[in-house]
Protein backbone atom coordinates (compact mmCIF):
# COMPACT_ATOMS: atom_id res chain seq x y z
CA UNK A 1 0.00 0.00 0.00
CA UNK A 2 1.31 3.48 -1.04
CA UNK A 3 1.79 5.88 1.48
CA UNK A 4 -0.83 8.31 0.08
CA UNK A 5 -2.99 5.39 0.43
CA UNK A 6 -2.24 4.86 3.92
CA UNK A 7 -2.49 8.86 4.59
CA UNK A 8 -6.24 8.99 3.28
CA UNK A 9 -8.47 10.26 6.21
CA UNK A 10 -5.20 11.66 7.92
CA UNK A 11 -6.21 15.69 9.00
CA UNK A 12 -3.38 16.80 10.82
CA UNK A 13 -0.69 16.48 7.51
CA UNK A 14 2.23 19.13 6.97
CA UNK A 15 2.84 20.46 3.42
CA UNK A 16 6.26 19.46 2.06
CA UNK A 17 8.85 22.29 1.80
CA UNK A 18 10.98 22.85 -0.69
CA UNK A 19 13.40 20.37 -0.16
CA UNK A 20 11.13 17.43 0.24
CA UNK A 21 10.51 17.57 4.12
CA UNK A 22 8.79 19.41 6.91
CA UNK A 23 9.61 22.56 8.49
CA UNK A 24 8.65 21.88 12.07
CA UNK A 25 8.18 24.51 14.87
CA UNK A 26 11.93 23.42 16.53
CA UNK A 27 13.77 21.75 13.50
CA UNK A 28 13.52 21.05 9.51
CA UNK A 29 14.16 18.27 7.58
CA UNK A 30 14.55 17.95 3.60
CA UNK A 31 15.35 14.49 1.94
CA UNK A 32 16.90 13.46 -0.97
CA UNK A 33 16.63 9.61 -2.31
CA UNK A 34 20.16 8.25 -0.58
CA UNK A 35 20.05 10.77 2.54
CA UNK A 36 17.40 12.65 5.03
CA UNK A 37 19.30 15.69 6.60
CA UNK A 38 17.89 17.40 9.68
CA UNK A 39 18.35 21.02 10.58
CA UNK A 40 18.07 22.26 14.02
CA UNK A 41 18.60 25.92 15.03
CA UNK A 42 20.97 26.62 18.19
CA UNK A 43 21.51 28.98 20.94
CA UNK A 44 24.04 31.15 19.42
CA UNK A 45 27.81 29.34 21.02
CA UNK A 46 26.41 25.82 21.57
CA UNK A 47 29.46 23.90 20.86
CA UNK A 48 29.61 19.80 19.98
CA UNK A 49 30.45 19.45 23.04
CA UNK A 50 27.33 20.65 24.54
CA UNK A 51 25.10 18.11 22.61
CA UNK A 52 24.43 14.68 23.07
CA UNK A 53 23.63 13.07 19.55
CA UNK A 54 22.79 9.13 19.54
CA UNK A 55 22.24 7.48 15.90
CA UNK A 56 21.38 4.17 15.81
CA UNK A 57 20.17 2.14 12.99
CA UNK A 58 16.55 2.31 13.60
CA UNK A 59 16.46 5.47 16.96
CA UNK A 60 17.60 8.79 17.17
CA UNK A 61 18.22 10.77 20.06
CA UNK A 62 19.40 14.81 19.89
CA UNK A 63 19.63 16.79 22.58
CA UNK A 64 21.37 19.39 25.29
CA UNK A 65 23.85 17.39 27.51
CA UNK A 66 22.63 18.28 30.95
CA UNK A 67 19.53 19.41 30.43
CA UNK A 68 17.09 16.74 30.82
CA UNK A 69 13.28 16.31 28.91
CA UNK A 70 13.49 19.59 28.38
CA UNK A 71 17.13 19.70 26.28
CA UNK A 72 15.73 17.09 23.98
CA UNK A 73 15.42 18.43 20.10
CA UNK A 74 14.49 15.17 18.78
CA UNK A 75 14.47 11.11 20.04
CA UNK A 76 12.46 8.20 18.81
CA UNK A 77 12.22 5.22 16.77
CA UNK A 78 13.00 6.59 12.60
CA UNK A 79 10.65 5.82 9.92
CA UNK A 80 12.68 3.55 8.03
CA UNK A 81 15.98 2.01 9.18
CA UNK A 82 19.27 4.23 8.16
CA UNK A 83 22.87 3.18 7.73
CA UNK A 84 24.21 4.41 11.00
CA UNK A 85 27.85 4.06 10.34
CA UNK A 86 27.14 6.13 7.44
CA UNK A 87 24.89 8.94 9.10
CA UNK A 88 26.79 11.74 10.77
CA UNK A 89 26.18 15.04 12.71
CA UNK A 90 28.16 18.60 12.81
CA UNK A 91 27.39 21.87 14.20
CA UNK A 92 27.59 24.66 11.86
CA UNK A 93 28.97 28.26 13.24
CA UNK A 94 27.65 27.80 16.60
CA UNK A 95 23.78 28.03 16.17
CA UNK A 96 22.73 25.21 13.90
CA UNK A 97 22.49 21.14 14.46
CA UNK A 98 22.99 19.23 10.70
CA UNK A 99 22.23 15.51 11.26
CA UNK A 100 22.72 13.33 8.02
CA UNK A 101 20.97 10.29 8.06
CA UNK A 102 21.89 7.96 5.30
CA UNK A 103 18.65 5.79 4.02
CA UNK A 104 19.19 2.09 3.48
CA UNK A 105 17.06 1.48 0.66
CA UNK A 106 18.47 2.77 -2.30
CA UNK A 107 16.80 0.62 -4.98
CA UNK A 108 13.78 2.86 -5.70
CA UNK A 109 12.85 6.25 -4.76
CA UNK A 110 11.63 6.22 -1.36
CA UNK A 111 10.31 9.60 0.40
CA UNK A 112 9.88 9.92 4.00
CA UNK A 113 6.68 11.45 5.13
CA UNK A 114 8.49 12.00 8.81
CA UNK A 115 11.81 11.48 10.24
CA UNK A 116 10.53 9.73 13.88
CA UNK A 117 7.22 8.38 14.29
CA UNK A 118 5.96 9.82 17.18
CA UNK A 119 5.83 13.38 14.34
CA UNK A 120 3.17 14.65 12.48
CA UNK A 121 3.66 13.74 8.70
CA UNK A 122 4.09 15.46 5.45
CA UNK A 123 1.38 14.93 3.52
CA UNK A 124 3.47 13.21 0.17
CA UNK A 125 0.34 14.92 -2.34
CA UNK A 126 2.46 17.72 -1.60
CA UNK A 127 5.48 16.36 -2.68
CA UNK A 128 7.49 17.76 -5.61
CA UNK A 129 10.39 15.73 -6.17
CA UNK A 130 13.55 17.39 -8.13
CA UNK A 131 13.50 15.93 -11.67
CA UNK A 132 16.38 13.71 -12.75
CA UNK A 133 18.24 13.74 -16.20
CA UNK A 134 17.74 9.90 -18.02
CA UNK A 135 21.56 9.45 -17.29
CA UNK A 136 21.30 9.74 -13.33
CA UNK A 137 18.99 6.95 -13.85
CA UNK A 138 19.85 2.84 -13.88
CA UNK A 139 20.23 0.95 -16.68
CA UNK A 140 16.88 -0.86 -16.67
CA UNK A 141 15.18 2.89 -16.06
CA UNK A 142 16.97 4.12 -19.13
CA UNK A 143 15.89 1.21 -21.14
CA UNK A 144 11.99 1.33 -19.85
CA UNK A 145 12.40 5.12 -20.32
CA UNK A 146 13.56 4.97 -24.18
CA UNK A 147 10.96 2.31 -24.71
CA UNK A 148 8.54 4.69 -24.05
CA UNK A 149 9.39 7.91 -26.27
CA UNK A 150 10.44 5.18 -29.05
CA UNK A 151 6.35 4.33 -28.19
CA UNK A 152 5.35 8.01 -28.12
CA UNK A 153 6.95 8.86 -31.12
CA UNK A 154 5.52 5.42 -33.16
CA UNK A 155 2.18 6.62 -31.50
CA UNK A 156 2.44 9.90 -32.72
CA UNK A 157 3.38 9.73 -36.23
CA UNK A 158 0.24 6.85 -36.13
CA UNK A 159 2.74 3.65 -36.62
CA UNK A 160 3.05 0.66 -34.38
CA UNK A 161 4.36 0.74 -30.95
CA UNK A 162 6.94 -1.80 -30.20
CA UNK A 163 4.35 -3.99 -27.98
CA UNK A 164 2.24 -3.78 -31.40
CA UNK A 165 4.97 -4.53 -33.61
CA UNK A 166 6.04 -7.58 -31.55
CA UNK A 167 2.29 -9.03 -31.72
CA UNK A 168 2.59 -8.52 -35.40
CA UNK A 169 5.33 -10.93 -35.57
CA UNK A 170 3.90 -13.54 -33.47
CA UNK A 171 1.16 -12.97 -36.02
CA UNK A 172 2.74 -13.44 -38.82
CA UNK A 173 4.61 -16.58 -38.01
CA UNK A 174 2.21 -17.97 -36.87
CA UNK A 175 0.22 -17.61 -39.82
CA UNK A 176 3.04 -18.38 -42.14
CA UNK A 177 4.06 -15.30 -43.48
CA UNK A 178 7.87 -13.49 -43.90
CA UNK A 179 9.83 -16.20 -41.72
CA UNK A 180 6.77 -17.78 -40.41
CA UNK A 181 6.19 -21.73 -40.16
CA UNK A 182 2.90 -22.08 -41.75
CA UNK A 183 -0.29 -22.55 -40.56
CA UNK A 184 -0.65 -23.55 -37.14
CA UNK A 185 -0.66 -27.03 -36.72
CA UNK A 186 -2.95 -29.09 -33.74
CA UNK A 187 -2.31 -32.33 -32.18
CA UNK A 188 -3.82 -35.12 -33.61
CA UNK A 189 -7.38 -36.09 -32.13
CA UNK A 190 -7.90 -31.94 -31.03
CA UNK A 191 -10.79 -30.74 -31.06
CA UNK A 192 -12.06 -27.08 -30.33
CA UNK A 193 -14.38 -26.70 -27.73
CA UNK A 194 -17.73 -26.35 -29.13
Amino acid sequence: MSLVDLQKGMTDLLPSNEGCGVDYPTYSFTQSETEVVLNFPLAAGTAAKMLDIKIGTSTISCGLKGKGAEGILLAGPLFKPIKAEESMWTVEEKKLLVVTLTKTNMQYEEWWPHVVTTERQMDIKTLVPPSKHIRDLDQGAQAQVAKMMYDQDQKRKGLPTSEEQSMQSMMAAAMGGAGGGGPIMMPPGFAPPQ
